[in-house]
């Protein structure tokens, strides 16, 4: 029987419970927008207010001065345009932005980069 992929959720839980545990400063960021109602009283989402780019990555992390972007995907999903530009633009300015599948992947990620936490 084949193994059940994670949800997308599932993954974000387990990166942040990781980062909290190992004291790492970072936040959760979720800006899809919030439901309205149109003019016709149908459902819709309302507009991100002006300033909230799209494509923001799920957890967002500081450490040692340095801003590190997680983008969280299930295996085998690819970032939308937005968070290609997002990415692009992360990059081109000094931070790091990295994708991750899994909570193992994301440790993965900073034991290469050498983010470990040491003092913890």
């Amino acid at each position: 029987m084949k193994a059940k992929t994670p949800l997308e959720s599932e993954v974000l839980r387990e990166i942040c419970e990781w980062l909290e545990h190992d004291y790492y400063f970072f936040w959760r960021c979720n800006n899809i927008p919030v439901f309205g109602m149109n003019n016709a009283g149908k459902r819709t989402f309302r507009a991100l207010p002006k300033y909230t780019p799209r494509g923001l990555p799920d957890i967002m992390v500081i450490h040692n001065g340095t801003f590190i972007a997680f983008e969280v995907k299930r295996e085998g999903a690819k970032l939308r345009d937005e968070q290609e530009v997002f990415k692009d633009n992360c990059n081109a300015h000094g931070g790091i932005y990295l994708v991750a599948h899994s909570q193992a992947e994301a440790y993965f990620h900073f034991k290469r980069l050498g983010f470990e936490r040491k003092d913890v």
